[in-house]
This record gives C-alpha cells, sequence and structure tokens, in this order.
C-alpha cells in the first residue's frame, strides 16, 4: 500500500506540473510543451498496451524515459523555457525563524540506486524542480516513518493538496519549500542538462511540538524507484535441527 500511494503521489505532481485543462490561458511555451507532451503519452502507451503485463515495473518506467528523450530530447530550449514559467508561478516561500524549529532530519543526494537500469535517468519525473522535489521528499519521508506514520500523511495530502513554493527560482539551483501545517519540508536542486537532482532535503518542526521518533533506514538502503518495490533484507534462514537419536 506505501508503494501505490508513493507512486499516486508522483503521478498527481506530474499531472500538475505537465497542465491538463485546456488551452484557454496557457502560454505558448505550455501549449507546445503539452502537445510534445501528448506525443510522448500517446506512444508509451501505445507501445505498452499489451506488452506491460510480461514486464518488470521497473523496465516499464526505464521504457518510459527512453521515450521521453526521444520526444523531448532535442527540445531542450522548450524545456528551459517551460521550466522558468513553472518555478515563476509558485508563490513565495513564507520565511520563518529557524531558531524555533527542530530538524527532524536531513539528507543529501545519494548515488543512483542499483535498481536504476543501465544508469537510465528518469527524466518524465525529474524535468520539472517540483517533480524531482516531491518524489525525493516522498522516497524520503518513505525511508523515515514508520508504515502507519507515512499512510497517515498520504491519506492527508490526498484529501486536501499539499503545494510547493519557491524559497530561490533559481533554474540552475532553485530551492524549493512546502508546508504541511506547522512542519516545513525544504528541498536544493541542481538543474544537470535537461533534468533536476535533488542535492538535499530537510523536514523541519516546531520545537513547540518536541521532537518526532523516525524509523532508521538500514545501512546501504536506496530511494525507492517509481514502479519497483524497495531492496528487501533476505530472509533468515531457520536454525537447524539437531539429528534425532536412534532409538534402542
Amino acid at each position: 500500500m506505501r508503494k501505490v500511494l508513493l507512486c499516486v503521489l508522483v503521478a498527481a505532481w506530474a499531472v500538475a506540473a505537465v497542465g491538463c485543462a485546456g488551452d484557454g490561458g496557457k502560454s505558448a511555451t505550455e501549449k507546445e510543451f503539452q502537445k510534445l507532451y501528448k506525443e510522448y503519452s500517446a506512444r508509451f502507451h501505445e507501445k505498452m498496451v499489451g506488452t506491460a503485463e510480461t514486464m518488470r515495473p521497473i523496465l516499464i518506467t526505464a521504457e518510459a524515459a527512453r521515450i521521453w528523450d526521444e520526444v523531448f530530447g532535442a527540445r531542450k530550449d522548450l524545456l528551459n523555457r517551460r521550466v522558468a514559467e513553472v518555478l515563476s508561478r509558485l508563490d513565495e516561500a513564507a520565511p520563518y525563524n529557524e531558531d524555533l524549529y527542530l530538524e527532524i532530519a536531513s539528507g543529501s543526494r545519494k548515488e543512483p540506486s542499483e535498481d536504476q537500469p543501465q544508469g537510465i535517468v528518469l527524466k518524465q519525473f525529474v524535468w520539472s524542480p517540483i517533480g524531482a522535489a516531491q518524489m525525493e521528499l516522498s522516497n524520503f519521508l518513505a525511508r523515515l516513518l514508520r508504515a502507519r506514520s507515512f499512510g497517515v500523511r498520504s491519506l492527508l495530502s490526498a484529501n486536501a493538496g499539499l503545494f510547493w513554493t519557491a524559497v530561490d527560482r533559481s533554474i540552475d539551483k532553485p530551492k524549493l519549500q512546502q508546508r504541511q501545517g506547522p512542519m516545513i519540508f525544504e528541498v536544493e536542486l541542481t538543474r544537470v542538462d535537461d533534468y533536476y537532482q535533488v542535492e538535499k532535503v530537510r523536514w523541519l518542526r516546531p520545537k513547540s511540538m518536541g521532537p518526532f521518533p523516525v524509523a532508521k533506514p538500514p545501512e546501504g538502503t536506496t530511494p525507492a524507484t517509481p514502479g519497483e518495490k524497495p531492496p528487501e533484507k533476505p530472509a533468515e534462514k531457520p536454525a537447524e535441527k539437531p539429528p534425532a537419536k536412534p532409538i534402542g
């Protein structure tokens, strides 16, 4: 259930960043981007229907990344303009006094997961700083929170969506903030060619609320990839019973 909710959250933010309404009031850049996105979507689903049932989830996601590159690979100019629009439309992040907050957890960028096939970058999720920030925050919390806490947070945000605001609108190094009630989540990103990677994630909670217990991720745990189950610990072998003594 946790993995399903995580993917739903990522998909919801991906759709929000793309835009799914009509063309009324959209800029020329947004219309052009949406036209290419529809081409990407049509090609992906055309290929997946009838074949996806026989594929591992991670390979489906990798195929989507390949098709994305075919459609958008030569249009980095368009992606740059679209990203600039996405950042410009974010509300300004509200300031806060850090002395009043506890840092519950923070994390820096990790090396690519071994579950990511052939080093493929999942650009369909991380072309946008919002999509990259949301995916990494969801994975970050999935590693830290116990199953019940993660499920409750997912349920709350499914009933009333959370929003990203801009601390820094730089296209190359944006910094985004998301608030959930009194809690603050901040994500620092870096643009690499035509996609974003997360450099740092922080979770802040008011000191007046006290600390919050988190589940420490096992050593070597890596972020889950959309469509793939997180790595599991190998099952322990049951202890062997001593041989029965012969009767007589």
